[in-house]
C-alpha cells in the first residue's frame, strides 16, 4: 500500500518545520508528503529543503478554512491510503507500520491514530473510545492505550487516515464547518460509517501533539465554544436529520448543563453562550440539513470534481498494469 501524508498549515512555520522533520525521519522514502499552506508567505523552499519531493501548494485564499485546505490536498494525493496530520504533531516510532497494519484488514476504511497530549493519566480512559452517545455527546479517548484495534464511530483530525477509494466515494470532506472547523473530522468519519465502512482506533499509530497557539483566539475561549455548539448542531442534523431525537436530547443537555455551573456569573455566561450557540446552530442546520439524514456522498460540483481526481490515477495505474501485461504476453507469444 502506498501512503500519502497531508499537512495543512497556516502561519505556523516553526511547527510546520518540526512536523516535516519528524515525517522525513519517520516515513518510508516512498511515502508521499503533501503540504497545503494558507499562509501569506510562500514557504515552499522551507518544505522542499526538508523533503525535496514534497508537493507544496501555496493557497493563501484558503486562510481560515482548514477543511477546504484538506480538499485541496486531495487534488494531489497519489497513495492508496491518505493521512491527515496536524502541523503541530510529531510521529512516534512505528507510526507508519502500525497504520498500514490496521489497513491490512480489508474491512477497515478509516483509522484514527493515538494522539498524545502529554497530560497526566491520559493513557487511561474508561468510556468507550470515539463513540456518538444516544444524547448526541461524543466520547474521546484518543490519547488512551487500548489493547489492539478498537471499533469507533468517529476519529480525531490531528491523526486520521482513510482509504483513498472511500474518500473518492464520499467526494471529499464537507468543507462548510467554519471558524475552528470543529466537527469536520467527526463528520467525515460518520459519513464513512454511513457508507458501510469500518472505522477503528489504532493506538500504536501514535503521534505526540505539541499544541501550537491558535492564530486567532485560544482553544476553549468563547469563540471556540460558540463555533463548537453551532457546528455540533449541524453535524447531528446532517447525520440524523433535523427530526432526530438525538439532536433534541443534545440541545436539552446543553441547557441542563447551565444549572450545573458553579456560581451565578458562571451560570449567566454559560447560558449566554448556549443560547447564542444553539440559536446559531439551529439556523445553520435549517439551511444545511433536512428532516432526514443527508446522504454521505457529496454530489455538488466540488464533490464530483474531487471524486474524479481521486479516481483518475487509480484508473491510470490500472491501464499501465494492463499495458505492461499486454507487452509481456506479446513477448511470450513471440
Amino acid at each position: 500500500m502506498k501512503l500519502s501524508v497531508c499537512i495543512v498549515t497556516y502561519e505556523r512555520p516553526a511547527f510546520l518545520e518540526r512536523c516535516l522533520r519528524s515525517l522525513d525521519a519517520g516515513l518510508d522514502p516512498s511515502a508521499q508528503v503533501v503540504v497545503v499552506d494558507a499562509s501569506a508567505e510562500d514557504r515552499g523552499d522551507l518544505v522542499r529543503s526538508i523533503r525535496s519531493d514534497a508537493v507544496f501548494v501555496h493557497a493563501p485564499h484558503l486562510a481560515g478554512w482548514m477543511t477546504r485546505s484538506r480538499n485541496e490536498a486531495l487534488r494531489h494525493v497519489r497513495g492508496d491510503i491518505v493521512t491527515f496530520l496536524d502541523d503541530d504533531v510529531v510521529l512516534r516510532p512505528g507510526w507508519e507500520a502500525a497504520l498500514l497494519a490496521a489497513f491490512a484488514d480489508p474491512t477497515v476504511a478509516a483509522v484514527a491514530g493515538r494522539t498524545c497530549n502529554g497530560l497526566p493519566g491520559e493513557e487511561r480512559y474508561e468510556p468507550p473510545v470515539g463513540r456518538v452517545l444516544p444524547d448526541g455527546r461524543l466520547t474521546d479517548g484518543f490519547a488512551s492505550l487500548q489493547d489492539g484495534l478498537v471499533d469507533i464511530d468517529h476519529g480525531i483530525g490531528a491523526n486520521m487516515s482513510f482509504r483513498r477509494s472511500v474518500l473518492a466515494e464520499l467526494g471529499g470532506f464537507r468543507d462548510d464547518y467554519p471558524g475552528t472547523a470543529l466537527r469536520e473530522d467527526t463528520d467525515v468519519f460518520l459519513r464513512v460509517r454511513a457508507l458501510g465502512g469500518r472505522a477503528v482506533f489504532a493506538p500504536d499509530a501514535a503521534v505526540d501533539h505539541l499544541p501550537a497557539p491558535h492564530v486567532r483566539g485560544a482553544r476553549f475561549d468563547t469563540r471556540y465554544k460558540l463555533y463548537g455548539r453551532r457546528n455540533h448542531m449541524v453535524l447531528l442534523a446532517r447525520d440524523g436529520g433535523l427530526g432526530s431525537a438525538q439532536l433534541r436530547r443534545w440541545v436539552g443537555g446543553q441547557f441542563a448543563a447551565v444549572g450545573r455551573s458553579h456560581g451565578l456569573a458562571a451560570k449567566a455566561k454559560r447560558l449566554g453562550v448556549t443560547v447564542v450557540g444553539v440559536a446559531w446552530g439551529a439556523g445553520a442546520a435549517a439551511r444545511q440539513a433536512k428532516w432526514h439524514p443527508l446522504p454521505p456522498r457529496r454530489e455538488d460540483a466540488l464533490g464530483r470534481e474531487l471524486r474524479a481526481a481521486l479516481r483518475a490515477d487509480v484508473a491510470a495505474e490500472a491501464d499501465g498494469v494492463r499495458q505492461v501485461r499486454r507487452g509481456t504476453d506479446e513477448e511470450g507469444d513471440a
